[in-house]
């Protein structure tokens, strides 16, 4: 039981870097930085090609079922719930998604959207979920802005 959670947060954490990796698409400049593509290991990629899915699948089923009624199927904020002072986050922006750390939005989840000085409308999920359930959460959220 605690191999396959140590397996599934390796992949989450792959799953999230090689999301930032394919986001940020620059190559290395004259600061001296090295391509980060590269850095990406065979093995990385074996296992983040198995497990990202599943991640990717239950984000989306968690999201879809706790989330998508305030912020929308899409992320948009424009979920069941029309009139919400203020408007839900609207994740497929790619602007205000990279004001966003990943740590940021696990703590939003998990202890409320007050918890990072936005609107106490969202309640905390923290006694809700797992971690790696919260995890898999952020890792779904992030491909919204990507799409």
């Amino acid at each position: 039981m605690q191999k396959t959670i140590k397996i599934r947060k390796f992949a989450v954490v792959a799953a999230l870097s090689l999301l930032v990796i394919a986001g940020c698409g620059k190559k290395s400049g004259p600061s001296g930085k090295t391509d980060t593509k590269k850095a990406v290991t065979a093995a990385d990629s074996a296992v983040t090609a198995t497990k990202l899915p599943f991640a990717l699948k239950e984000g989306k089923r968690l999201f879809s079922h706790y989330c998508a009624v305030c912020h929308g199927e899409t992320g948009d904020g424009s979920g069941q719930y029309y009139g919400l002072t203020p408007t839900p986050a609207n994740f497929t922006d790619k602007a205000f998604m990279k004001t966003l750390s990943n740590e940021k939005l696990f703590k939003a989840i998990m202890e409320g959207s007050a918890s990072v000085g936005k609107s106490n409308m969202c309640p905390p999920w923290g006694k809700s979920f797992h971690r790696e359930e919260l995890e898999f959460i952020v890792t779904y959220i992030r491909t919204l802005a990507v799409n």
